[in-house]
């Protein structure tokens, strides 16, 4: 049951719905930027920690596929993590598997926990424990995921023409 403190993320686009934890509204910052070249689409959900915006905490992928294609394909053995398939459409995440190199002290050439010790630690907390329990409010609402469509031209179509109807005469 969602909490009513929760944030709401609504993507109108492929009409779905993901619930935050409402902490989440100072640590994160959405990037619609498509890196994937197989992806249709991407939602990068980026840590951000005193104005300063790092790696994803989070990406949702939509892929242009089956949930077959998906197994077919060899995705079902990658770090993307599946979510849901619908209308011809696979929606998957993927959770970053380094912390952001920013946090690396150059000297030692390993993370820097005592001048990032809290943002590594909310950083953690959002990816181990946050992330998985958020995919699992993906809901899709009722109504049907409808693309703009692109009119194609071709010579062998043919024109379509209906007859007018013809008036009656006024008596």
């Amino acid at each position: 049951m969602a909490k009513s403190s929760d944030l709401l993320y609504r993507n109108d686009k492929y009409g779905f719905t993901l619930r935050f934890p409402s902490w989440w509204r100072n640590y994160c910052v959405v990037s619609k930027k498509k890196l994937d070249p197989d992806s249709e689409y991407e939602l990068h959900f980026r840590f951000k920690y005193k104005g300063n915006v790092y790696d994803d905490i989070f990406t949702i992928l939509v892929f242009r596929m089956t949930q077959e294609d998906w197994l077919r394909l060899g995705y079902g053995d990658s770090p993307l993590s599946l979510i849901a398939a619908r209308d011809g459409r696979v929606f998957a995440y993927l959770t970053p598997e380094e912390l952001p190199h920013e946090f690396i002290n150059r000297k030692t050439g390993d993370y820097d926990y005592r001048k990032y010790g809290t943002p590594i630690g909310l950083l953690k907390r959002m990816v181990n424990r946050d992330v998985p329990r958020i995919v699992q409010t993906l809901r899709f609402s009722s109504r049907a995921i409808t693309m703009k469509s692109t009119p194609y031209r071709s010579s062998k179509v043919c024109s379509c023409r209906i007859p007018r109807r013809r008036r009656k005469p006024r008596r």
